[in-house]
């Protein structure tokens, strides 16, 4: 039985109930006071046992013009214990909460949300996504988005992943992200590198045609890329199409004018490793120290392999000191025993020490407790 069967139910007996019960007080009472004239005072619990007693039973038929005279019912009225198991009544939604989580059972947007591997736990932290997801209807706002990504290239695996990162791609129009994707067609990026784009930054298509164009615009302007040079450029990087400008100006300037760098390197290190333009400068004036002033290596070298830069300062430490105290730190390719910043950097410790520093491993973790 649905839980508005069982509550009218429930009033029509508690009607009749305060009906009869109503009769009886009336009758009692002109007893009373036929009998005593105490009418003032509260019946003793026998009296009441009794008047309970009195009141007929409640499946007793009543006529329709009997309904129209019943008096509203009160909220205290007693009901059986048999009438109060058949009332079923739905979960309230909860007043007051700090977690999405409160509101799944009585969602089917985010109950299918869940379904698709969002973590709710990491949208709430944002003050208007639970206003935004609970207005949707999964069908009407949500569905449309969800085979749009899928036709881009989003697997079923990955739409968790990117929503819980751009849940507020639902607040977007379709048309519009249409629009963008194919801006990026008509500036030959492929159905594969565009899918690329937008998992690794999921903000993509939240940014307006005139935005994009203006950043591919300022890459290929201030870095003086070719067309094909910009567009692999953002596609191994497409955070440059939606971060700051900031760091990467900076980071321009550091490699010109602290490092020394030429224009024409620094157009080749960056197209080797993007993320060159975005890291912080203390990791990347430290590593040139090092790598330069202690090591001893010239720019030109360095520029063959600027992978050194994407690397964590304390490898490239620890394996020139090893080298060192070996005296095999040998960096100059026209001397015999040559270690390019490659090797130095990129074998795992096994080849490292059984190729370039010609120890065991075991010698080589020795080595690193005494530093």
């Amino acid at each position: 039985m649905s839980s508005d069967n069982c509550f009218l139910q429930w009033g029509f007996k508690t009607y009749r109930t305060s009906s009869l019960w109503n009769s009886s007080q009336s009758t009692n009472s002109s007893r009373q006071e036929i009998g005593s004239g105490q009418s003032t005072l509260l019946p003793c619990m026998n009296e009441q046992t009794q008047k309970t007693q009195k009141i007929p039973n409640f499946d007793s038929e009543l006529s329709l013009e009997a309904l129209d005279d019943l008096p509203p019912v009160s909220p205290l009225q007693p009901v059986s214990e048999e009438e109060a198991v058949q009332i079923i009544a739905d979960p309230p939604l909860p007043p007051d909460t700090f977690t999405l989580r409160d509101y799944v059972d009585h969602s089917e947007t985010l109950q299918k949300l869940v379904l698709l591997g969002v973590d709710l736990s990491k949208i709430e932290k944002h003050p208007d996504a639970a206003n935004l997801l609970l207005r949707l209807d999964f069908e009407k706002d949500i569905k449309q988005i969800l085979m749009f990504l899928k036709d881009l290239g989003i697997e079923d695996n990955q739409l968790g992943t990117y929503l819980t990162k751009n849940y507020a791609i639902f607040s977007e129009d379709l048309e519009n992200l249409k629009t963008r994707v194919a801006y990026l067609q008509s500036k030959n990026f492929s159905k594969a590198h565009i899918a690329q784009m937008v998992r690794n930054a999921p903000f993509l298509l939240s940014f307006s045609v005139e935005r994009l164009d203006n950043r591919l615009g300022f890459f290929q302007k201030e870095l003086e890329l070719s067309v094909k040079k910009t567009r692999d450029l953002v596609v191994r990087l497409p955070r440059l199409l939606t971060g700051s400008l900031e760091p990467v100006k900076e980071n321009m300037k550091v490699y010109r004018l602290e490092l020394g760098f030429k224009h024409n390197e620094i157009q080749h290190m960056i197209t080797k490793v993007p993320k060159m333009l975005t890291a912080s400068k203390r990791k990347l004036t430290e590593t040139f120290d090092y790598v330069h002033n202690v090591m001893s290596i010239p720019h030109h070298l360095i520029v063959r392999f600027p992978q050194v830069f994407n690397t964590r300062l304390f490898k490239v430490k620890e394996r020139h000191l090893f080298l060192t105290y070996l005296g095999r730190a040998q960096y100059d390719p026209t001397k015999p025993n040559y270690i390019s910043l490659d090797k130095l950097v990129s074998l795992p410790d096994e080849i490292f020490c059984e190729e370039i520093a010609k120890a065991s491993v075991q010698d080589f973790e020795k080595f690193l407790k005494t530093l």
